[in-house]
């Protein structure tokens, strides 16, 4: 067990493409790598802010979407990418208290 998954509160999912992502304040697709109920990575042509907040919708190949908040707990170019992309690790945020869609999204993605 590696020291990053033993910091992981739940077990992450690899998606191969069943979620997609959209950073919706610059209305900007990402990749979404794996989630859990904790938080996601992602991959995007630019890196972001560590500690920032920022807000996504995760949808399903069906449509249905859930809007999400997460913090940046890291972000670091991907090695020997041309162009650049990023890897980004984010842990959710519960901001109105209701944690339904990112759980009901990660039980259809298992």
């Amino acid at each position: 067990m590696t020291q990053s998954t033993e910091r992981r509160r739940s077990p992450r999912v690899e998606l191969m493409g069943r979620v997609h992502g959209k950073l919706t304040s610059a209305n900007l697709p990402v990749h979404v790598r794996e989630i859990s109920l904790g938080g996601m990575s992602i991959e995007t042509r630019d890196g972001f802010e560590l500690g920032s907040v920022l807000n996504f919708v995760l949808t399903l190949g069906d449509g249905a979407g859930v809007l999400v908040a997460a913090r940046v707990v890291y972000s670091r170019t991907i090695d020997g990418s041309a162009p650049a992309m990023y890897v980004s690790g984010l842990e959710f945020v519960d901001e109105d208290g209701d944690e339904g869609g990112v759980s009901d999204l990660v039980e259809q993605v298992r």
